[in-house]
């Protein structure tokens, strides 16, 4: 199932990387999966592993003025 996913998409950069990772986050989360929390990767054919953390964050809304961009 993994290679399925490897072969669907591209990433060359980090704007694809993104994007790729926003649309899986948005997939699971329609479909009620908890995406909270730690995931850790094992990775095939390469000689390092991964630990990814998705925290949830309060949504900020244009014109928030407690923004701190």
């Amino acid at each position: 199932m993994k290679d399925d996913y490897k072969s669907a998409v591209t990433i060359t950069n980090p704007d694809e990387f993104e994007a790729a990772l926003a649309a899986i986050i948005e997939i699971a989360i329609e479909d009620d999966v908890d995406v909270r929390g730690a995931w850790e990767f094992r990775t095939d054919g390469s000689t390092r592993d991964w630990d990814v953390n998705i925290t949830e964050l309060a949504k900020r809304f244009e014109g928030d003025d407690r923004s701190t961009d």
